[in-house]
């Protein structure tokens, strides 16, 4: 009678340890799991993001291939053409100050 007794309480201790551990294991499975679905949708977003810059980049190309007045107008643009006979001015893109001294000074910002 008293060995039944042992042996019942040791299957019992053995059986919370296990439940203990397959516990424990089971929420770090599930944290595990529940971190890397939240990097996926974050991956998911950065995807879609990409896949919008690459419709949008694709569009100037496509634009900047077939249309002769858009090519003129980024040509003007972005560097710095004019039409032949058409006189170009530039100014400096930096602020021009007059210290104190009558000195002239560039300023970067």
């Amino acid at each position: 009678m008293k060995q039944k007794k042992i042996l019942l309480l040791f299957i019992t201790v053995l059986g919370v340890i296990g439940g203990s551990y397959l516990m424990i294991q089971i929420k770090q499975a599930l944290d595990e799991y529940y971190h890397w679905k939240s990097r996926e949708a974050v991956l998911e977003k950065e995807l879609d993001d990409l896949r919008q810059e690459v419709t949008k980049h694709r569009k100037f190309l496509e634009k900047l291939r077939t249309d002769p007045n858009y090519q003129e107008e980024i040509a003007r643009k972005e560097l710095g053409y004019g039409k032949e006979g058409e006189k170009l001015y530039r100014f400096p893109k930096d602020k021009i100050d007059i210290n104190s001294n009558r000195e002239i000074s560039i300023k970067n910002d």
